[in-house]
């Protein structure tokens, strides 16, 4: 499997909106992702403006993940997401996350408010991805594809070894 993952500012949120017209709505942490687009802008601005001077408000992350030997559901790809922004330090960030799940690829969006709900900010330096990110999504997408229960391959293997 080949993992990319493209980190890039972003001066306002209107990016949701596009993103909701095109991708399947995921998740979301400090919103309420059963509000309208144009209100989760708003609840993303609200939270923005607590640091007025901020230029860049947001960052956009898109991870992709190219010749996936197995097919991975909605639920597998929302465990990956968790346990790398976790892994990654920004599960404390507001964010929304979309999902384009195809046959042997998935491209996961997700926008970051650069603000926390406790009016901190994440530095924009650290903007691109490193290799310490690319070792979290590494393990995070091998906790879940190299788990028998979602992965038939291994179920097979695992139930021809024990018989």
């Amino acid at each position: 499997m080949k993992m990319t993952i493209e980190e890039l500012k972003i001066d306002d949120f209107e990016l949701i909106q596009t993103l909701s017209q095109e991708k399947i709505l995921a998740k979301g942490s400090f919103i309420d992702t059963s509000l309208p687009p144009e209100q989760i802008i708003q609840e993303f601005q609200a939270l923005s403006q607590t640091r007025p001077k901020l230029r860049s408000l947001g960052i956009y992350s898109i991870i992709s993940l190219k010749n996936v030997y197995i097919k991975l559901n909605h639920e597998s790809c929302l465990k990956i997401v968790d346990q790398y922004i976790h892994g990654i330090g920004w599960h404390d960030l507001q964010y929304i996350c979309f999902f384009d799940i195809q046959p042997s690829s998935i491209y996961i969006h997700i926008v970051f408010n650069r603000v926390t709900p406790k009016a901190k900010v994440i530095d924009i330096k650290c903007v691109g991805a490193s290799w310490q990110q690319y070792e979290v999504l590494r393990q995070s997408c091998s906790m879940i594809i190299d788990n028998p229960i979602n992965n038939q391959y291994l179920q097979r293997q695992c139930c021809n070894c024990c018989t």
